[in-house]
């Protein structure tokens, strides 16, 4: 099974945008050249009533039905029935599209706050912004992490 996943009103125009660039791609295009060649050779050599755009895009789908039936060859399209799915496996792909969503979020969030503007204080302890590299993260402070780490040393030590 295909699922097409379409997010927010960007994602339908786009969608649409696409099917109406598909539709007059092989269906207008085509039914407006099937047009203006009828109208050119056999309305005015022959006599033949005009053709509007309508029945240029009929003709057009006459001559494509037409050929698929003279040469044999089927529909490049084949519409299928998909096997069901039971409830169990639909709640699992909703509750995993939920959590991607969440995921997604968190992850712009992130990525908002992780932009942190640092200050360096100054000898004279007036704050100035620093100009090399204003949106980075705060460094870790190891030194107390050293001397907790020293004493949990001695205090192994003492046991053994």
């Amino acid at each position: 099974m295909k699922i097409v996943q379409i997010d927010g009103i960007k994602g339908l125009i786009t969608a649409v945008f696409v099917c109406a660039c598909a539709f007059a791609g092989f269906v207008i295009s085509p039914g407006y050249v099937a047009m203006t060649l009828w109208n050119k050779y056999l309305a005015l050599n022959y006599m033949f009533p005009t053709l509007s755009i309508f029945q240029g895009i009929l003709l057009w789908g006459i001559i494509v039905i037409s050929y698929f039936i003279i040469t044999g060859n089927g529909f490049a399209l084949s519409f299928k029935n998909t096997p069901e799915m039971s409830d169990e496996e639909l709640n699992a792909i909703i509750k995993s599209a939920k959590i991607n969503a969440q995921m997604r979020m968190m992850n712009h969030l992130i990525s908002k706050t992780d932009k942190v503007d640092i200050k360096k204080l100054n000898k004279d302890g007036k704050t100035g912004e620093n100009k090399e590299s204003p949106f980075i993260s705060p460094s870790v402070n190891f030194r107390n992490n050293q001397s907790i780490d020293k004493s949990d040393e001695d205090s192994i030590s003492k046991i053994k």
